[in-house]
């Protein structure tokens, strides 16, 4: 069939994807994103996240355009999970638990680029996630403008890089650290995601009334889940494995200070396509903030260190080439800083911030294209990219 261009919305259908069309949408996507895995295992994947907690019972929806008359030939698609998030308002009330839509895996078959499908696409798919959710977000491989003009407004967005040098040997002090940590097995995972989404859901509860808007999703087991299972199925396909795949899911620091009130924790995955370890969220939950004194601030502050400290150790063991963690505070930015001094010499591990410029620009649109000033959104960590 001759390929029509300059299409028109008479010649185009928007719809849910039925599961013949989601493949055939995996299958076009994964001409680009597949490697280094195969085109038949990417899309084996994407079928293995479709029914993880995160995305099936209709959390996840796929959309597609596809040519009026021939349902098998995809002009574009994108998929929306649905989250819950909190919200306030900054009027000093208790926050409330909404939902939001991540958006993910847009693409549009390349013999129908520059014709505005992708754009007519999404203005579609914002229709559908206005009628039960506050917001969407994406983050976006094309720059600030492209999707700044359907109402994804760009979010400022720093990272902070562990690049890891050639070493034959760890120095003394990482090897204390480790000591003060323990590997995560998936079983630590549920209750550490619940005792961090209650402690997230009481700040937002005891937020100032000063009139700022602030948003955050939440990091539920299946979000954080989701990006262990991916990254365990790719390394079953990328690597050279034989036997168990045992990855560690993060790293807790052993109770054994005198801070006997706080729980501090690492959760992370393996990105083996970019061969770094990506820094999912890192847990610092006190029980009672009264009692935080500078003496358990310090304890805290080497506490992140450590975590920080097994995430190198863990980049190491499966040969990665950096650790990396979206939007560090300052706490987080002095334990990398400690943690490079810890490595000193040519073959240790470099510190590097930056302002991320391109891949993954954080941005966030209001339901129905509400315009809403002064807006913070909080807790932007790895985690709640999908």
């Amino acid at each position: 069939m001759a390929q029509p261009m300059g299409l028109t919305a008479s010649d185009i259908v928007f719809s849910e994807a039925t599961p013949e069309q989601r493949e055939l949408a995996w299958e076009l996507c994964g001409q680009t994103w597949a490697a280094p895995m195969s085109l038949e295992d990417y899309v084996e994947r994407e079928r293995h996240l479709a029914q993880h907690d995160l995305n099936r019972d209709g959390r996840c929806r796929y959309w597609v355009l596809y040519l009026k008359g021939y349902p098998r030939h995809i002009i574009a698609s994108c998929e929306a999970t649905r989250k819950p998030i909190l919200i306030s308002d900054g009027g000093g009330r208790p926050a409330r638990t909404s939902n939001g839509y991540a958006v993910t895996n847009i693409y549009t078959n390349p013999t129908y680029r520059r014709q505005g499908m992708a754009s007519y696409l999404l203005r579609r798919v914002q229709e559908q996630m206005d009628a039960d959710s506050d917001c969407s977000v994406l983050y976006s491989d094309s720059g600030r403008s492209y999707y700044a003009s359907l109402g994804w407004s760009p979010f400022g967005s720093r990272q902070a890089t562990l690049t890891l040098l050639p070493s034959s040997s760890s120095p003394s002090h990482a090897s204390q650290n480790r000591n003060r940590t323990r590997l995560l097995e998936m079983s630590d995972l549920p209750d550490l995601c619940e005792a961090d989404v209650h402690h997230l859901t009481k700040s937002f509860n005891s937020l100032p009334a000063d009139g700022k808007t602030r948003v955050a999703f939440l990091p539920t087991l299946p979000q954080i889940s989701w990006h262990l299972s991916r990254a365990e199925f790719d390394a079953r396909k990328i690597l050279p494995l034989t036997g168990n795949l045992r990855l560690a899911k993060g790293a807790m620091v052993l109770n054994n200070s005198s801070n006997g009130n706080s729980k501090s924790w690492i959760t992370w995955a393996h990105d083996w396509r970019e061969k770094r370890l990506r820094i999912l969220r890192i847990s610092r939950v006190c029980q009672d903030q009264a009692q935080v004194t500078l003496r358990t601030q310090e304890e805290l502050m080497r506490d992140v260190a450590a975590l920080l400290d097994a995430a190198v150790g863990e980049a190491r063991r499966w040969g990665l080439c950096k650790v990396i963690a979206w939007n560090p505070d300052e706490e987080v930015r002095t334990a990398c800083k400690r943690v490079g001094n810890a490595y000193p010499g040519p073959e240790g591990v470099k510190v590097m911030f930056e302002e991320r410029i391109e891949g993954g620009m954080p941005s966030l649109r209001w339901s129905e294209g509400r315009v809403v000033k002064d807006v913070a959104w909080e807790e932007n960590f790895g985690f709640c990219w999908c």
